[in-house]
């Protein structure tokens, strides 16, 4: 991928190349993950064929080429006459948002239910295949804490999930706990608030889903405070702080979905806290999440 890399910025120079609007400040060509690339330009088509010519080099060196069934075009803004023409030159299909990637559905506008009902179906196919099982009030609790919140946790690392999904999946939990038959569910002995709180407060140590929503996306935002080393702070330094602190930026309305939801949780940490919840150098949203808490 490293030769790749470097046969991609050394075609970039030919006249004929063109930087996606958003990568032109930082030249960014392509993204390599562990079995996948994603490569970026405007959408014309010469600046297209450059990156047909860079493959089909790397594909004569290597050995290795597209793979047609498995890659796709993604457009944003360009017409239809033109995506025809670059689809031919390419040999590849249209794709369509969501974009889906290590089980998260990825769109450049904001999430829909429906992106996010596969944490339900998992959930559900989880709570099916225990629902036969004999286990004590300990060994569900067990269950919630390191399976069902560890899918739940999954996607709100990445995303703040809608509303209704963080309800659903708290009533999941809630009625896997009690219990429940059929429609019907049994008397809970405490409520899901005092469930989720810490257990020197009396509390079984569970977590409330909006809450520790926030606290997982607040990493991000010390991510920019504290300008760490990694590609995306130096995108978004570069697309929209533009040399601004992050506290002091002025949110415009053209700015993603994503991105507004990072800054309005300005409204609901202060500063010191961000930064005293990764004072080792490492982010931990749990302090940050049981400081809001007392």
């Amino acid at each position: 991928m490293e030769y790749l890399t470097r046969s991609l910025q050394s075609d970039a120079r030919s006249p004929s190349y063109r930087f996606h609007p958003m990568c032109k400040g930082l030249k960014l060509l392509n993204l390599c993950f562990t079995d996948d690339v994603i490569l970026f330009c405007k959408g014309s088509v010469a600046a297209v064929s450059v990156l047909k010519d860079s493959l089909k080099k790397f594909s004569e060196a290597s050995g290795l080429s597209i793979n047609s069934k498995k890659s796709q075009v993604y457009f944003g803004g360009v017409a239809a006459g033109v995506r025809t023409e670059i689809l031919q030159i390419l040999n590849l299909s249209a794709g369509s948002f969501p974009l889906h990637y290590l089980g998260v559905p990825l769109r450049p506008t904001k999430w829909k239910h429906t992106d996010c009902e596969l944490i339900i179906q998992k959930m559900r196919v989880k709570l099916f295949s225990w629902s036969g099982k004999h286990l004590s009030y300990a060994g569900r609790l067990l269950l919630i804490q390191s399976v069902l919140s560890g899918l739940r946790n999954y996607w709100m690392s990445v995303f703040m999930l809608p509303q209704s999904i963080i309800k659903e999946v708290e009533k999941l939990c809630r009625q896997f706990l009690w219990g429940a038959s059929g429609t019907r569910c049994k008397f809970h002995l405490a409520s899901w608030n005092q469930d989720c709180l810490p257990k020197a407060y009396g509390g079984l140590g569970l977590r409330d889903g909006t809450s520790w929503n926030r606290a997982l996306l607040a990493r991000y935002i010390w991510a920019v405070s504290t300008k760490q080393d990694s590609l995306w702070v130096k995108w978004i330094q570069h697309v929209y702080l533009k040399g601004v602190n992050f506290w002091d930026y002025v949110l415009k309305h053209d700015s993603s979905w994503y991105w507004r939801k990072l800054c309005h949780l300005r409204n609901r940490f202060s500063e010191r806290e961000i930064l005293a919840a990764g004072i080792s150098g490492v982010f931990k949203p749990s302090k940050l999440y049981y400081s809001s808490i007392n």
